[in-house]
């Protein structure tokens, strides 16, 4: 999997980078004010071996009251903050926090309040009222779990922390909570609370040392999630990826060997998705097709469920490239209802990706090839790269423009290298010398240019990439891949997608919103006139009628955000983590 943001995932209460924190102990951060009720806290640190899921003693202790919270992330490009206005209804999050409703599944009969900053603020006057009060959080929300954890201290409320930050940098964390859980927390989060529930002592950190086995997790509780202000769903497979990646923070928390669910489970779980009102959702392993024998017997069985259902939920996932080597695999994740799959690419430069270890994307024949053959199969490629590497000298960032325009990746996401606590990478350059850990959008120093040089050639590279014509460039360079085009349509119209009236408000919907949206910001000329060019030049309506159109709208509306965002953060007016 890419690291380009930094945005890390963690099964242990949170998932990994793109999507918000999503593995078991990720999340357990729960905290109240202690009203002496718990003879707090042995100074012990404890360790457990994972197995089923520890059940409440007997006789049950008291049901406890417990809040979770999910901070607000830091601006970024994965936000889409610019675009989320001008879809309609209420959205206000790309995608659900995976964290907290996996929690809440390991939470038994207490009484647990999700709290998402990013779709609703945290009532503070409420903080009180719980026994426990716990926060999850990856790096990218580093500054703002401090903050939320400095206000729960002063209000002397009994606090717990997990999730991806945690298990990568502790330290960060002293003084800031009574409780911590590292790592994976299926074991862990249980056996706390039945302790805290009699009211016996606890202790102040939690590790689970044995891997979780995935096929024993309870079921996420997607019901207590404000659906409708999120864009997508996300739930969770597998853990752990068999790859070695320098950068990767995954195989630290979760291991080189793939660990996954039955089928049976994910299936019941899309099943409780559609049951919630989602229409769309992120599987957000690190590496869906880690283990490709078991990940096809998975598609197998969600391909008949979509079919039973009418294909209710679009469906995205994280993979390596060796997917394209693999034609019965791509024509089952096309068969479930995929239509788009991320790919860690990093650069097209073979010296970066052999320092960096990442030798899958060196294998075989071309990325290029491959890349091709993945878009064949009628799905979607959105992409992570990296600069910043070793290899890279300043010739890097044309190499990483030409090579994302050649190949038609419409949604490309480029980062900054970070050297993220207990990775390989973090070890070396520490050896070395060269990190700055005090700058958290440039931790290090790179090797063929300065950091000034980094941080300009990136931002000059972003800005190439998200002006409208390179944009959509991308986006119809896909389109002259006849396969695709022919698949894509053969998915939309099993799926029941393009009837008349409501793809046609849709897309009248979208372009309404995005005309004065670009009005008020001054950009029909500059911007939209692109747009319309593109449109008419590419008849759009003649040539795919009117789920083109609605398609086109789109992309419009997300390249408006990469647009936006690129040019505030480089005007200074917004901070962007792992940016500037």
């Amino acid at each position: 999997m890419s690291a380009a943001g930094s945005i890390a995932r963690s099964p242990c209460l949170g998932n990994s980078r793109m999507s918000t924190a999503l593995t078991i102990v990720d999340d357990p951060c729960c905290g109240e004010k202690l009203v002496g009720v718990v003879d707090l806290v042995s100074p012990a640190t404890v360790t457990y071996t994972a197995s089923a899921p520890i059940r409440t003693r007997q006789p049950p202790g008291r049901k406890l009251s417990i809040c979770l919270i999910n901070p607000k992330f830091e601006p970024s490009y994965w936000g889409f903050d610019f675009a989320l206005p001008l879809y309609p209804g209420d959205k206000r999050s790309t995608m659900i926090s995976g964290s907290l409703s996996a929690l809440a599944g390991l939470s038994g009969e207490h009484d647990v309040t999700l709290v998402d900053e990013n779709v609703e603020d945290i009532d503070w006057q409420s903080m009180s009222g719980y026994d426990i009060v716990g926060v999850t959080g990856m790096i990218v929300q580093k500054e703002r779990m401090r903050q939320i954890l400095l206000r729960l201290r002063d209000l002397k409320i009994f606090t717990v922390v997990g999730g991806p930050l945690m298990s990568v940098q502790e330290e960060f964390f002293e003084g800031l909570c009574d409780v911590s859980f590292v790592g994976e927390a299926e074991t862990t989060w249980p056996k706390f609370l039945d302790d805290f529930s009699h009211n016996l002592k606890t202790d102040t950190r939690y590790e689970q040392t044995t891997p979780t086995d995935m096929t024993q997790v309870p079921r996420p509780r997607f019901d207590m999630l404000k659906v409708s202000r999120y864009a997508s769903a996300a739930l969770q497979y597998s853990r752990g990826c068999p790859f070695q990646c320098e950068f990767c923070d995954i195989i630290v928390i979760y291991g080189r060997k793939p660990r996954v669910k039955e089928p049976e489970q994910l299936v019941a779980e899309l099943d409780d998705l559609r049951r919630a009102g989602f229409h769309s959702a992120f599987i957000v392993d690190d590496n869906f097709i880690g283990n490709k024998k078991k990940a096809k017997s998975l598609l197998e069985q969600i391909i008949p469920w979509m079919e039973e259902h009418g294909y209710p939920l679009r469906l995205t996932t994280e993979a390596s490239i060796d997917l394209a080597d693999d034609a019965e695999l791509l024509d089952l994740m096309y068969r479930a209802n995929f239509r788009s799959v991320f790919i860690g690419i990093e650069t097209p430069r073979m010296e970066s990706l052999k320092e960096t270890k990442k030798f899958q994307n060196v294998r075989g024949d071309s990325l290029e090839a491959k890349l091709a053959r993945i878009q064949a199969a009628g799905l979607d490629i959105n992409a992570g790269f990296i600069v910043g590497f070793d290899s890279d000298d300043k010739a890097i960032f044309e190499d990483q423009f030409r090579f994302i325009q050649d190949n038609g990746i419409t949604l490309a996401m480029v980062g900054m290298l970070q050297a993220i606590p207990r990775t390989p990478l973090y070890t070396r350059l520490k050896a070395e010398g060269r990190l700055v850990e005090e700058d958290p959008s440039c931790n290090f120093v790179p090797k063929q240019m300065t950091r000034d040089e980094l941080r300009k050639g990136y931002w000059d590279l972003v800005t190439r990439l998200y002006t409208p014509e390179a944009y959509l460039e991308r986006y119809f360079k896909v389109c002259e891949s006849k396969e695709y085009l022919e698949r894509r349509a053969a998915i939309c119209q099993k799926a029941g997608e393009g009837k008349s009236l409501p793809t046609l408000g849709y897309g009248l919907t979208l372009l309404w919103t995005l005309f004065w949206a670009l009005a008020r910001d001054g950009s029909l000329r500059k911007v939209g006139a692109v747009y319309a060019h593109f449109f008419f030049k590419q008849r759009i309506v003649s040539q795919r009628g009117i789920i083109g159109f609605a398609q086109f709208m789109n992309r419009c509306v997300t390249h408006w955000h990469f647009y936006k965002f690129t040019r505030e953060a480089t005007a200074g007016r917004l901070r962007a983590y792992n940016t500037v």
